[in-house]
């Protein structure tokens, strides 16, 4: 269901008004007026940041009633184009609706549009969100495929195919240059034709489950043409992933995000984390981390924050420890508590959406930890635009990677 507000005000009016000089203060918000007063409070943009809020009151059908001018703030992203920032009595009017916002002048008017979309939630204004801006810079005229990274996608296995499709989906919805695709022969019809753009190695097992020469030295030469490394994702414990892991965390000199399996694996002889040769990111669930730990997954809940800041110190690499409230912890300290999601993404498929996002940020050469947090941020944010939409009960993994396009355009990338 979609809402309108449109509002039409004379610039000499503003100007009048300007003339006092609590008028700006009573109207405008702090960041709006932080912008305008680096361009010296232009009254036509003054007129049209007045014009948004009377827009907005519009489309929510209230006019001033529960809220104040400072909670609706026109602001220019980045990218220049202009955006409502709510707060306070107008964002609880708002509902968990969308706002977009148009605005014009001539010498003598100023004009804005605001259009309301129910049921899809705007970005909230987090540090996981200014991490994404930081990140995901607009990208020259001259680009070519190579300049925006190799993953390599170590993942899946017979029955577990889907964990390949969406991991590496999701890394190329991320925007990764290249995704190439580690997995076996049996499955690779199953995924092909769900991943046209990905490429493939094919790595056959042998009769007793362990990997063949031939698979290890293609193993191998894809990761020296890769700028990271997603390995786990429903690899199954067969001799053939243990093995594959094993090359990983001793060869690999780019990212490596470790997912799933390749966690399961890796906990078995967790000190072979600290002999990796390159950056290191792990994203467990409770589950995996208590296994990672030697302990519960009750313990691991109850002591979230000081499990993950000493994982990540002892071991020296990055930990996602996902659930409510997912935590990003550095082996320098430093720690970030997403504030996007919600229950609806608790279902299998997940995690390995999630685990390819990850890789495709570190792939691009982002800062690992910037990679993570950012990632972290949109998985969950893609995850409230579905459940919005499809209700937390109908919503599905592949729906998140369906919702990244539209969240990307939003933050103007």
């Amino acid at each position: 269901m979609f809402s309108a507000g449109i509002d039409l005000v004379e610039i000499g009016r503003i100007r009048r008004s300007m003339k006092n000089p609590r008028f700006c203060n009573r109207v405008l918000g702090r960041s709006e007026s932080a912008q305008l007063a680096l361009r010296g409070f232009p009254v036509q943009s003054v007129a049209a940041s007045f014009c948004a809020k009377e827009a907005f009151s519009k489309a929510v059908g209230t006019g001033f009633s529960g809220f104040g001018p400072k909670d609706v703030e026109l602001i220019r992203r980045p990218s220049g184009r202009p955006s409502l920032l709510l707060s306070g009595g107008a964002l609880r009017l708002a509902g968990g609706a969308r706002f977009s916002v148009s605005v014009s002048h001539t010498e003598q008017y100023a004009c804005a549009v605001v259009m309301g979309e129910n049921g899809a939630p705007a970005l909230p204004e987090t540090d996981g969100l200014q991490i994404l801006r930081s990140m995901l810079k607009p990208r020259p005229s001259e680009s070519n495929k190579g300049d925006y990274g190799r993953l390599l996608c170590i993942c899946g296995s017979e029955g577990m195919a889907g964990a390949a499709v969406m991991s590496a989906g999701a890394a190329l919805r991320c925007g990764a240059g290249i995704v190439e695709v580690a997995l076996p022969r049996s499955i690779y019809p199953i995924v092909a034709v769900r991943l046209p753009e990905a490429v493939f190695t094919l790595t056959d097992a042998g009769p007793d489950g362990t990997l063949p020469e031939a698979g290890f030295t293609a193993l191998k030469a894809a990761l020296s043409r890769a700028s990271a490394c997603l390995i786990g994702c429903g690899l199954g414990k067969s001799a053939a992933a243990h093995r594959a892991v094993s090359l990983v965390l001793k060869e690999s000199k780019v990212p490596v995000v470790l997912d799933a399996d390749g966690i399961n694996i890796a906990a078995e002889h967790i000190d072979g984390l600290n002999t990796a040769r390159g950056p290191l990111i792990l994203t467990p669930h409770p589950g995996e981390m208590a296994r990672l730990l030697k302990t519960t997954p009750a313990d691991v809940q109850a002591h979230r924050e000081l499990y993950a800041r000493g994982f990540a110190a002892e071991h020296g690499v990055i930990l996602v420890l996902k659930g409510a409230g997912t935590l990003v912890a550095s082996p320098d300290g430093k720690l970030y508590k997403n504030t996007t999601g919600n229950p609806g993404m608790a279902r299998g498929g997940s995690g390995d959406v999630l685990a390819g996002m990850v890789a495709a940020f570190a792939a691009q050469g982002f800062d690992p930890y910037q990679a993570a947090c950012g990632a972290v941020y949109l998985h969950g944010a893609a995850g409230d635009r579905c459940a919005a939409r499809l209700s937390q009960s109908a919503m599905l993994p592949t729906d998140l990677i369906a919702a990244l396009p539209e969240l990307f355009l939003e933050i103007g990338r």
